[in-house]
């Protein structure tokens, strides 16, 4: 009994160490709302890793593989690599020298590199800031929708072609061999 104990308390301990150092990797700003639409964007953008970037760059008129050198050189989320590309944008750098300085300073936060590039918490960039982070995760979200949506077709589509073939087959088949 003790030893099933013991063992439930240590994988309790276990459990919560993990989950505290998944959080701890999360992308930090200082804005629990902007935190909130960086997680989110994270979570989409691992399901359309093209798509995001795709987005990224057109929204902020960087070239796709600039945003894309700067997430594997600095091993950066999703979400970082969001507020990398918009900062970069702001402050009119590259992506590459903006995660660089971040994870120079990384452990205090994307708020604390906004400030250094001008962009004061609740001032009107650091609103457009959180503004253009939940319309990149509006469109993220409708984008996979519809996707979705077009796979379902497709689906549907192949279900109703063979059902017709198979159809068809029987039909070619019927009359033979019957007796009357």
């Amino acid at each position: 009994m003790k030893r099933i104990l013991s063992a439930a308390t240590c994988l309790a301990f276990l459990g919560l160490l993990v989950q505290g150092a998944a959080f701890t990797q999360q992308t930090k700003t200082g804005d629990r709302k902007l935190d909130s639409y960086l997680k989110k964007i994270d979570e989409q953008a691992k399901a359309d890793p093209d798509g995001f970037f795709r987005q990224l760059s057109l929204k902020h008129n960087i070239p796709e593989v600039e945003i894309r050198q700067a997430r594997e050189r600095h091993g950066f989320s999703y979400g970082d690599t969001y507020m990398a590309t918009a900062l970069a944008r702001r402050a009119n750098r590259r992506v590459g020298d903006v995660a660089a300085e971040y994870k120079q300073n990384q452990g205090k936060g994307w708020g604390v590199m906004a400030m250094r590039m001008g962009i004061k918490p609740g001032s009107a960039e650091f609103k457009e800031l959180k503004t253009n982070a939940r319309g990149s995760l509006v469109h993220m979200k409708t984008v996979a929708k519809a996707k979705k949506k077009q796979q379902k077709l497709e689906i549907e589509r192949t279900r109703e072609h063979d059902r017709k073939i198979k159809d068809e087959a029987r039909g070619k088949g019927q009359g033979k061999g019957k007796k009357k």
